[in-house]
């Protein structure tokens, strides 16, 4: 059975791609577009089909789910009861082909030693088995799906949408739109006004908006620096003060000496991105660590000499490992120098398709030469290399691809400037709204920005948020309001990833089982949109948020 779903999968997707490719003469066309074939924009395909209108989804990457496919394998619901509706029902579907086929909880070696990690979750997942379930929708729902297709332009009638076509010459056309992309690229080229980047504390009145005070030097012990840990080390920073400038006075790469402007003012940059890998020590399906395409050792000297400020410092204390199912771990950025290729992103949301390609493989290869510079440098101790060297990627996920993600971590990028803008005070002060979509619950927690040079002359990293104490993890409503755009610039579009928000408020609404709440809310306005002939700023929301509530979605905290 498995075979055949597979093989139909491949002979619809083939298809499809035909189609597209002679699509110049013979638009497609579908009652509602979707671009983007992210966890957000396949529940908003699926709330259409069950709706019962018709649908295209185009993904301009060569793979759907985005990144619960793509390697965040340990979910991030904050509170997990708040998460209804399909995103429940997808995660839950996930969860019950996982088969731990190990003891409870799994065991981390380092140094010899063993230790035993947290037991996975109900939602930490396999990215093999989300994307077969995925994979599963596009089948039983048989909605259009088109893949690597990238949006170039948008043709409208006054304030509506009326066609997309694609890179390859492809139109389609529709009656509602939704951009599910992280990148906003239809929003953008539909002449919605957007934005991203950090606003000054000014604009909206936050407290935690903008540049940042770089954060305090907090002083591990060898021994923690020594101890693998599950803990976040987001919020230390380098534990020594480390001298920016090698023995010739040059500046060490990957460090801005540009000053660091007001504190609270307003700039273009935007959190750190980074592939999030599947990692294990298994031997019989562990691959070794590739060499990046393009090696640039002497991006790491920095990371080098935080070594050497910390000897004894483990693999597992460089990088975050999570556990999921079947000895695999989440492998994520961890502490001031990690997989995080910071700053590395300038630039990314607005930037031209040629430009992206040309960062992704940069960071591609950043983050290649971080694992293989660990594993083989001769100049990191000969124990941190032979405990790298116990860990690899996991063969049995990403096998088309090497073992390696195909979708980058774009943790931000544009973000609309809509009806309703959430800001700071939406998600610690005024968290209730009457037109909500959904809940959010998780942390504001925003990874570096930039590393700086203090006054000392010594590294320090700027613009993370982690303030767990700020929000609690009291749950938040997000307003329909920030859905759409304003009337005047687009009627018929709905906007579920690349949300009005703030780069506050984003920092915590950026979860993919929020998208996917928000997805499958905007699949529905568009439906009711589409039947009434209303625009989307037109239609009954009253009515809207009692269809939700009967297909389980959460909008409000009981």
């Amino acid at each position: 059975t498995d075979m055949l779903n597979a093989n139909w999968m491949t002979m619809t997707l083939c298809l499809l791609a035909a189609c597209a490719q002679a699509g110049a003469a013979a638009p497609l066309h579908a009652d509602v577009v979707i671009y983007g074939g992210t966890p957000g924009g396949l529940a908003a395909a699926a709330a259409v089909v069950r709706e019962g209108a018709t649908v295209i989804v185009v993904e301009p990457t060569s793979h759907i789910g985005g990144m619960v496919t793509g390697g965040i394998a340990i979910t991030d619901t904050g509170t997990p009861e708040l998460v209804g509706g399909l995103a429940a029902e997808y995660f839950d579907a996930v969860a019950s082909q996982e088969n731990t086929g190990q003891q409870s909880p799994p065991v981390l070696l380092s140094r010899g030693r063993e230790y035993k990690w947290r037991t996975p979750a109900k939602w930490d997942i396999e990215p093999k088995l989300a994307k077969q379930v995925f994979e599963k929708w596009v089948k039983d729902l048989r909605f259009q799906l088109l893949l690597a297709k990238r949006v170039e332009s948008v043709g409208k009638k006054g304030p509506r949408i009326v066609s997309i076509r694609l890179t390859d010459g492809a139109e389609i056309t529709g009656a509602v739109f939704i951009d599910a992309s992280y990148e906003g690229d239809l929003m953008a080229r539909a002449g919605v006004s957007n934005t991203y980047g950090r606003e000054s504390g000014a604009q909206y009145g936050e407290k935690l908006a903008g540049v940042r005070e770089p954060h305090f030097v907090r002083n591990y012990t060898e021994e923690q620096y020594a101890t693998p840990t599950i803990e976040y080390m987001h919020h230390g920073q380098w534990g020594a003060d480390i001298p920016v400038r090698d023995a010739a006075g040059k500046l060490l790469w990957g460090i801005d000496d540009s000053p660091l402007g007001e504190i609270g003012s307003a700039d273009k940059r935007i959190q750190a991105f980074c592939y999030r890998l599947i990692a294990t020590q298994r031997p019989e399906i562990k691959a070794a660590w590739p060499k990046p395409k393009h090696d640039h050792p002497a991006r790491y000297e920095l990371l080098l000499r935080y070594i050497q400020a910390h000897p004894g410092i483990t693999f597992a204390r460089l990088v975050h490992l999570g556990a999921i199912p079947n000895g695999k771990f989440d492998l994520n950025a961890s502490g001031p120098f990690s997989i995080d290729y910071v700053d590395g992103n300038r630039g990314y949301p607005a930037a031209g398709y040629a430009e992206r390609d040309r960062m992704l493989q940069d960071h591609e290869d950043y983050e290649k030469g971080f694992l293989w510079f660990l594993a083989h440098d001769p100049r990191v101790p000969k124990a941190l290399r032979d405990e790298a060297n116990t860990w690899g990627l996991a063969s049995d996920e990403f096998v088309d691809n090497n073992y390696w993600p195909t979708q980058i971590y774009v943790r931000e990028s544009r973000r609309m400037i809509g009806q309703y803008v959430m800001s700071e005070k939406d998600v610690v002060e005024q968290q209730t709204k009457e037109d909500s979509m959904g809940m959010g619950s998780f942390v504001l927690d925003s990874h570096w920005v930039r590393r700086i040079v203090n006054s000392q002359g010594f590294v320090r990293v700027e613009g993370h948020l982690d303030e767990s104490i700020v929000l609690a993890r009291k749950p938040y409503e997000i307003p329909y309001r920030s859905l759409i755009p304003k009337s005047e610039e687009c009627g018929n579009l709905l906007v579920p990833v690349c949300v009005s928000a703030t780069h506050v408020a984003i920092c915590t609404i950026r979860m993919e089982p929020v998208y996917m709440i928000l997805g499958h809310s905007a699949g529905v306005a568009a439906v009711m949109a589409l039947r009434s002939g209303k625009t989307v700023q037109q239609i009954d929301v009253a009515a809207l948020t009692q269809k939700l509530e009967a297909q389980k979605q959460v909008l409000h905290k009981s």
